[in-house]
């Protein structure tokens, strides 16, 4: 999935993505891809944030954490974010200050814009796009996975 942390319909999409991976368990596997929108203006902090706390193997806690709290992306917050979910602080400020945070982050937004991505969220199942259905009605996307687990893609 390419999402933005401060996009409605991504928090919308992200608590149906993680129950859908609970439910396929090893059959599903959802990566976030980092693609801020410029006129969100908290997006690109918190993808940085976010990426930050993975490196402390924390990064679906944060990440559900921003989704949980979208109207509030302040740095104060995602610095509170941090401690609630106890990092270490001082790692956390470093890693999202880091060229390689944000590198990671433009990494994820320039593959979306190969793709021609022209808003969030956009999911891919097995390497294909689903056509955007806002809000995402999690009975719609429970049929796309199944349809993929069922008759995958031909591999050459």
């Amino acid at each position: 999935e390419f999402s933005d942390y401060e996009c409605p319909h991504c928090g919308r999409a992200a608590p149906v993505l993680r129950d859908l991976e609970r439910e396929f368990h090893d059959r599903l596997r959802v990566i976030h891809m980092h693609f801020p929108l410029s006129g969100h203006i908290h997006a690109m902090p918190a993808s940085r944030a976010a990426v930050a706390a993975g490196r402390q193997n924390k990064f679906w806690e944060y990440h559900d954490v921003l989704f949980e709290h979208q109207s509030a992306l302040e740095p104060a917050n995602l610095e509170a974010y941090a401690t609630q979910l106890q990092l270490d602080m001082n790692r956390f400020r470093a890693d999202m200050q880091s060229p390689e945070t944000e590198a990671r982050v433009v990494a994820d937004r320039r593959e979306g814009e190969r793709l021609q991505i022209d808003g969030t969220p956009s999911i891919y199942i097995n390497g294909r796009r689903y056509p955007p259905a806002l809000p995402i009605a999690r009975a719609q996307l429970r049929e796309w996975v199944q349809e993929e687990i069922d008759n995958p893609p031909a591999r050459n």
